[in-house]
């Protein structure tokens, strides 16, 4: 938008990025495209090859990183520590202290699932579910085990009934109505266009009945000013005439 020569930005996010993005989200981009990082189906992968005596110094540096803020402390808004608290538990896991995990991971499972942001089903809790379920068979605790592994697949056939029924909408659509579906398909952006179109045309008939109604009521305004006033405005309403055909070609 450009007024008097200056430039006003108008950005809009998505809250779930902005909040990555308020933990430097960009300098964690930034070391992710470094380290080639997007090779790792799983997180804690690149913590492979790592010695023990590595290990056990990165965990006493995370547990400073995490100490102004104790783990029964923490609230489900402090995204910072919690994304620290669930690297902490890559390094418990590879190092054995599968205790240590299963207490981080149920306190991490608890505060997305308070979250309003994400809550119980959100991918994310999912995902430190399944963790969850790792540690918990690591220490043979398989029954509580199951009960998480159901509650990961119960999500799954969800997941699966949502998709398989936006298909079947889609197909129920074409089949009510074929010519709106194939042009939803091959230009989702038609309606969007129609819409803008029709708002200019009215813009454009506002603008000319205001013409003439100024013209009409006000025109000793136009007599007292002079010419350039008159000459003003059949340039506008030339101005006016000419704006629909450009904004529909462009």
């Amino acid at each position: 938008v450009e007024l008097k020569e200056h430039i006003c930005e108008i950005q809009v996010h998505l809250w779930p990025m902005w909040l990555v993005c308020g933990v430097d989200g960009f300098r964690h981009y930034r070391h992710c495209v470094e380290y080639n990082t997007d090779s790792f189906e799983n997180a804690y992968d690149a913590l492979e090859g790592l010695d023990r005596k590595t290990m056990a110094e990165l965990i006493v540096m995370a547990e400073e990183a995490v100490a102004e803020t104790p783990l029964d402390s923490l609230e489900w808004f402090q995204e910072k520590f919690i994304l620290d608290y669930f690297a902490e538990v890559g390094l418990f896991m590879k190092h054995g202290l599968y205790v240590w995990a299963e207490i981080t991971l149920r306190h991490l499972v608890r505060l997305r699932t308070e979250s309003p942001d994400i809550g119980p089903d959100h991918h994310e809790t999912i995902l430190l579910y399944k963790y969850l379920e790792e540690v918990l068979r690591l220490t043979g605790k398989d029954k509580e085990a199951n009960e998480i592994k159901k509650r990961i697949k119960d999500n799954d056939k969800r997941l699966k009934k949502e998709k398989d029924a936006a298909e079947k909408s889609m197909w129920d659509m074409v089949m009510a109505a074929p010519t709106e579906a194939l042009d939803m398909i091959l230009d989702p952006n038609k309606k969007e266009r129609e819409e803008e179109e029709k708002l200019r045309k009215e813009v454009k008939a506002s603008k000319k009945q205001w013409r003439m109604i100024r013209k009409e009521r006000f025109g000793f305004l136009d007599a007292n000013s002079g010419g350039m006033s008159v000459a003003t405005g059949s340039v506008d309403e030339k101005k006016v005439d000419e704006d629909g055909p450009k904004a529909l070609a462009l």
